[in-house]
């Protein structure tokens, strides 16, 4: 799709229905991982983020990338809010703090990345396209088969067995040898 010839008004509207997407996504996609887990909703906001990216090589129309767009801003919260969350949650209470500095690092670090390559290199979106959509597939791939629910969530309705459960299949992940077994 070119948008050379596109008017301010609609080069705007481009960003801004992302971020009514967010906006939208808010109000959901936190709320459910309350009540349906973590792992859930984030394989859901990245998959939502998956059909989007592979849609957006085909949109022809300007209403179409809006559409798009605004279910990408929903995604977002999904993959990334729902995401944070999850993250910081499978971590021990010492190390969440910089857990969540790491997250945002790496987030505030690929956006730079991602103006800089589109600002000097390519104006071509494609190529973030390709990468973004290789990192997606990897992503969920890795969480839908190797990462459990968040002990926490499982605690937090009173669900001790599969917390339990969770925390000593970590432990095992992590070779931990020592671990208390009154918990």
């Amino acid at each position: 799709m070119d948008l050379y010839c596109t008017g301010s008004f609609e080069m705007s509207m481009i960003g801004s229905m992302f971020f009514v997407g967010t906006f939208t996504g808010s109000f959901v996609l936190p709320r459910a991982a309350d009540i349906y887990g973590r792992k859930p909703l984030f394989l859901i906001g990245l998959a939502l983020y998956i059909v989007v990216t592979i849609a957006l090589f085909f949109v022809s129309s300007l209403g179409w990338l809006y559409f798009l767009l605004f279910l990408g801003g929903i995604s977002e919260t999904g993959r990334y809010y729902v995401a944070y969350v999850y993250c910081v949650e499978m971590m021990p209470k010492k190390v969440q703090d910089s857990t969540g500095l790491y997250i945002f690092l790496v987030f505030g670090v690929a956006m730079t990345y991602i103006a800089l390559q589109f600002w000097y290199i390519t104006k071509d979106c494609f190529v973030n396209n390709y990468i973004a959509l290789g990192l997606a597939l990897v992503s969920w791939i890795s969480v839908a088969l190797c990462i459990p629910e968040s002990p926490r969530f499982f605690f937090s309705r009173r669900e001790f067995a599969k917390a339990r459960e969770v925390i000593l299949q970590i432990a095992k992940t992590n070779k931990v040898e020592q671990f208390p077994t009154d918990f």
